[in-house]
């Protein structure tokens, strides 16, 4: 290619100039010819074309500063003639206009015409136009940019940073558009559709800045809000704690991976200071000529040196030879404990990693994978693989997320990790492989890691899907057991064995942790050289053995032991690395059964903490932290702590909780034998600096690597240190818990700090669903204990404090466990507002959320009213609110669960639900019972996808405006209650609604069911594919009015929710298992055409729905209030309700001010 950037910014304003000036001569020529012309029309193409001017002028400035050789003088010669032809059309502009103002236009053209100057000139201006068309198409496919060129700079850094119509060129190109007609033609529409939708008022910005404008258009925070909540859908928040729990790589010197040959020779031999070469930057030369004598001290000039040396090179040249090459696979093999994370992370972070593969590709990216046996499903399974490497290979590429969001219309609902199905994370990859041209470059990281429920057989096969598209190699690391050494012999991969390449390493590694502690000892430099030799000859290759040995020989050391005692030390040190584990653990604790003991219960809390994170904030700066942590484990030591935080009995101070954190961190380094490491929470150091942490109490507590754990668990000296006890055990789960429940009490008290409650409270039910009744005593404790902190918000769901909670009790309702504990508490109240509460909130669309049938009805007999309404909100919903009674939340959470692929019977067996399905009608026909009115109506906000209509809850449907804009049809419904309770019992089935349904009470609620209705009120339906390049431009903010609001008729209604009013279902209800094309979407368009529709905006048609009181209100309506911070926050970084609903969040913003006293508010 023989351009930059600029020479195609310049060609692109040429294009702009052409496009602009045709329209200005067809305007002039069609006034000329007596046509009815508008001044405004001719004054706005001769702007454009005069802006469009201006920016030749600038771009072409830009081409010729930045690089000459890219200055291309036939590119500028055109440039300077499309100003010239420019000058003139507005000199015929001004003609015009002159002719138009005297009043007597006809007479004025026949005088032009008479004379014909003027349609001679724009005839010849014309034809240089069209002259320049056809010079340009050959610059540009010739010598500024081919097809290949510009599918190269797409994939450019650079690219995204572009004005817009310079990307819009370089994306025709790419897409082998190369008629210059064709490209003036589309950025002519393009821009066009821009100006028209944006309205009156942005049409005048749009003709004064035409770039800014649509770059800003094209590049909206809609779209990139899109792209951020897909791509946080793919990302778990531990999904790269393996990586960064990692041994550091600088600590670990691998300095043969990427040494040439001479290098190699210096270090195994050579002279350092004579070949220049210092294997430690850091280290002075006096330090490297150390290693040098050492290294011949041992012989390395033999010939048999010389042969390992060799052998080292060779196979660390074969690696860096396969990062240059199209070879698709590299294994690296090795013993446990011998470094492969390590070395891993280490490639991962050198820049001799980039420069190789970049050899392969200049364009190629790097991603990874960590496996991790003992960490969570993100950090185990394949699932957890496939969404990281997705999500590192979307990260900043737009583009390849708008088109599979098209493509996959329903992915658009995906908010979370857990959302996601394997299948569906093969076919997004599988489709953006055709699509993305970067080269991929992948490391995944301990196989042999992979969860016993996926298994290496299916592993295997993921991997083979992940590597087999072109463009694609993949490295590997996995311990060398025989399924995988198997594998890898069918793959005819090259490789290495670890363990036998990094003797010169640990030699090093030995070397820098005795450098800051000898010269300080009674050691003398050559016991320390033959300490370092006979620890890295002893370690067999394996680091985590040198690692664990090397800091026994340190313990002795700084006990001052002799060097005799220190050599009797290291020799009595075992081989393997269990047998070191029992060493080591028999040195620090066989004297002391006290000792035993502690450490044990330290195993223990490590082994059975809870998965759960916890997240720690101050205001809205909010933390993860890991379990189990030092604060919490020494809460959990601490019978006084606990009776003083948990009994109220006394009052814990900062300087004691401190001191005991430092005390436990000492205890666990002290008495675990190296197995558990204390992990400082990098995160907290800033957060907590004021509050005189020193980030000890945050830190997590871990095993030292997967050995350790397996050490414990899977051998028999292991489990003897464990103890006879089972595993888990209550007694270490109870410590644990009260130790979580002291420290979060410490945090809200002394700390003012906040943590999320849905984690404390999800732990605490686990705690008693897995150890049942005999743990209640206990979990009911913590809950009451915990309540106090719930009500005042010290622990809550959001960071924000304005946002409502749900009651406290209602987090409890799903558990059948806790209904004796539910109902005692409510009957202490005075009021039957607390029961309506809890009742109100016994279903949730989001959290499949249901009471069990004694619950119901002791809520019943406290007085609970199932038909009183209640406002709930999330923020996400700002500015609208949801009004709700437990009768409608339980129609609209069925009815959502069964038209929802993902939220609906999870791990229930037929039989169980039955159970529920019986409950659940048997609820519903008891409060139709008392209901008032069955022809209410409330809301269904629809997405309809690929055929099938699914039903969202009102976050999702808020969310969605703008990240369903322009890949489905959305819809919202108006639906009665009587409605929703005939859907159910047409969808129960089976012999269920006989038993139901034949009561009085049922039959007398029944015959008030005679004409449920539908109604579809607003509808945008996703427009076709010709006119994609119009929705890529424009925000879709409007929606169709359907006018007048006419019902569906009954055959419409059932072929729309598959159902059958006369006759219910034989089977049992089934939710939508898999997507299947459906008539939902072709019902909805005969409807709105049958019927008359106008257009409005997205707020407009919100807030009139609001005013209906159809289960939406405003949130000033509800009394819910936003901060100002939170909402001045919003509005600075353009958040996307900002931009829908200007008005209603401008009316909370003004109100926050007030309230708050904001001074300066405007």
């Amino acid at each position: 290619m023989l351009t930059g950037f600029e020479a195609l910014g310049a060609a692109s304003a040429v294009l702009q100039v052409i496009s602009f000036a045709a329209d200005v001569a067809v305007a002039c020529k069609s006034a000329y010819d007596g046509a009815t012309t508008s001044q405004d029309d001719l004054q706005r193409y001769a702007g454009q074309m005069s802006e469009a001017v201006d920016r030749v002028h600038t771009r072409c400035e830009q081409m010729r500063n930045a690089n000459s050789k890219f200055a291309s003088p036939k590119l500028q010669n055109i440039a300077k003639e499309c100003k010239d032809t420019a000058d003139k059309l507005e000199a015929e502009v001004q003609c015009v206009t002159r002719v138009q103002a005297q009043g007597d236009i006809l007479k004025s053209i026949r005088k032009a015409f008479r004379a014909s100057s003027h349609r001679k000139k724009l005839q010849a201006l014309q034809e240089s136009l069209s002259k320049y068309q056809q010079v340009m198409e050959i610059e540009l496919t010739s010598h500024l940019c081919s097809q290949s060129d510009a599918i190269n700079l797409q994939q450019d850094v650079s690219f995204g940073k572009l004005d817009t119509d310079v990307q819009f060129l370089v994306n025709q190109l790419a897409q082998g558009i190369t008629d210059i007609k064709n490209l003036v033609k589309r950025e002519h529409v393009a821009t066009r559709s821009a100006i028209t939708q944006e309205g009156a008022r942005a049409e005048a910005a749009i003709n004064s800045h035409t770039d800014s404008q649509v770059l800003e258009l094209r590049t909206t925070a809609e779209t990139k809000r899109k792209c951020e909540t897909f791509l946080q859908s793919l990302k778990a928040p531990r999904m790269n704690q393996r990586y960064n729990d990692v041994m550091d790589s600088r600590d670990a010197s691998f300095n043969q991976v990427f040494a040439t040959y001479e290098d190699m020779k210096a270090m195994y031999g050579g002279d350092s200071e004579d070949s220049g070469h210092s294997t430690d930057d850091s280290e002075d030369d006096a330090d490297t000529g150390d290693d040098t004598e050492e290294i011949e001290s041992e012989s390395y000039q033999s010939s048999d040196a010389a042969s390992d040396m060799d052998n080292i090179y060779d196979s660390w040249f074969s690696f860096n030879s396969w990062l240059k090459s199209n070879d698709k696979l590299f294994y690296i093999q090795g013993k446990p404990g011998s470094g492969k994370s390590t070395l891993v992370k280490f490639i991962l972070n050198q820049d001799q990693t980039r420069d190789f593969i970049q050899e392969w590709s200049p364009n190629a990216i790097i991603i990874f994978y960590f496996f991790w046996k003992i960490g969570s499903e993100e950090q185990n399974s394949i699932k957890g693989l496939w969404c990281s490497l997705l999500y590192q290979r979307l990260q900043d590429q737009q583009q390849l997320i708008l088109s599979t969001l098209q493509q996959f219309s329903h992915l658009s609902l995906h908010s979370e990790f857990h959302d996601w199905s394997i299948k569906d994370l093969q076919d997004v990859w599988n489709y953006i492989v055709t699509l993305d041209t970067r080269h991929v470059c992948m490391f995944i990281d301990g196989l042999d890691e992979v969860r016993d429920q996926d298994g290496f057989s299916k592993l295997s096969q993921s991997i083979q899907l992940i590597s087999r598209p072109p463009r694609t190699k993949l490295c590997v690391s996995a311990r060398p057991e025989a399924q995988i050494v198997r594998w890898l012999r069918t793959t005819d991969a090259a490789g290495i064995l670890l363990e036998d390449l990094t003797r010169f390493d640990m030699l090093q590694f030995v070397r820098n942790r005795f450098r800051q502690l000898l010269p300080n000892s009674q050691v003398s430099w050559e016991t320390s050289q033959d300490l370092r030799r006979e620890l890295v000859n002893k370690a067999q290759g394996v680091f985590l053995w040198l690692h664990l040995a090397t800091r026994s020989i340190i313990d002795g050391v700084e006990n001052n032991d002799s060097e005799e005692m220190l050599f009797a030390r290291l020799h009595a040190l075992p081989g393997g690395i269990e047998d070191l584990y029992i060493d080591l653990w028999q040195r620090m604790n066989a004297k002391s059964p006290v000792y035993v003991e502690t450490a044990r219960r330290y195993f223990r809390y490590v082994l059975q903490a809870s998965s759960y994170p916890s997240f720690i904030g101050a205001g809205r700066e909010w933390r993860h932290c890991s379990q189990p942590w030092i604060m919490q484990i020494a809460c959990a030591e601490d019978s006084e702590i606990q009776e003083k935080l948990l009994r109220s009995k006394g009052t814990v101070e900062l300087t004691e909780i401190l001191r005991k954190c430092e005390e436990t961190k000492t205890s666990i380094q002290s008495r675990c034998a190296g197995l558990l490491e204390v992990r400082p929470e990098k995160e907290f150091s800033r957060l907590f600096e004021s509050l005189g942490d020193d980030n000890n109490a945050f830190s997590e507590v871990a095993f030292i690597h997967r050995t350790a754990h397996d050490f414990l668990t899977d051998t028999e000296a292991g489990q003897g240190i464990l103890g006879c006890g089972p595993l888990p055990d209550l007694s270490t789960d109870t410590r644990l818990l009260h130790g979580y429940i002291c420290a979060v009490m410490f945090l809200a008290y002394e700390w003012t700090l906040s943590c999320t409650s849905s984690h404390i409270i999800e732990q605490i039910v686990d705690f008693a669903k897995s150890w049942g009744r005999e743990s209640l005593p206990v979990a009911t404790e913590m809950l009451d204990t915990v309540r106090p902190l719930y009500d005042r918000k010290s622990i809550r769901s959001w960071p924000d404090p304005w946002v409502p909670s749900e009651p406290f009790l209602s987090q409890l309702t799903q558990h059948d466990l806790f209904d004796e504990f539910v109902i005692s508490h409510l009957a202490t109240e005075t009021s039957p507002v607390p029961a309506t509460s809890v009742l109100r909130k016994g279903w949730s669309l989001e959290f499949s959320r249901r009471l069990s049938r004694r619950l119901f009805y002791a809520l019943i007999n406290l007085g609970a009213d199932p038909h009183e309404y209640g406002i709930s909100h999330s923020p996400s919903e700002s500015p609208f609110a949801e009004k709700e009674t437990a009768f409608t939340n339980l129609l609209l959470s069925f009815i959502f669960s069964s038209k929802n692929p993902y939220n609906y019977r999870k791990n229930e067996g037929d039989e169980l639900h039955r159970q529920k399905l019986l409950e659940t009608l048997e609820i519903a026909i008891h409060m139709a019972t008392t209901c008032q009115n069955l022809d209410k109506a409330v809301l269904l906000f629809t997405h309809i996808g690929d055929g099938y209509m699914q039903i969202l809850t009102l976050v999702d449907a808020t969310l969605g405006f703008p990240i369903h804009s322009n890949t489905s049809s959305l819809a919202v419904l108006e639906v009665s209650i009587q409605f929703l309770l005939l859907y159910m019992i047409s969808k129960v089935g089976g012999d269920l609604i006989n038993s139901v349904l034949t009561v009085p009470q049922a039959q007398d609620a029944l015959s008030r069911v005679d004409s449920p209705l539908v109604k579809i009120r607003y509808i945008r339906l996703h427009k076709t594919k010709d006119n994609d390049s119009e929705q890529e431009i424009s925000p879709h903010r409007t929606f169709q009015r359907i006018l007048p609001q006419v019902p569906m008729p009954r055959s419409d209604i059932e072929l729309l929710f598959g159902m059958d009013f006369e006759r219910p279902s034989q089977e049992l209800c089934e939710p939508l298992i898999q997507i299947e094309d459906s008539p939902d979407i072709d019902v909805i368009t005969k409807y709105v055409n049958d019927n008359e529709t106008e257009e409005v905006e997205v707020e407009d048609m919100m807030t009139s729905l609001a005013a209906e009181n159809l289960g939406i209100c405003r949130c000033e309506e509800a009394g819910i209030i936003p901060s100002y911070e939170y909402l001045r926050e919003q509005r600075e970084n353009n958040y996307f309700s900002w931009r829908w609903f200007p008005l209603a969040i401008g009316r909370l913003e003004a109100i926050a001010a007030t309230r708050e006293g904001i001074e300066g508010y405007r």
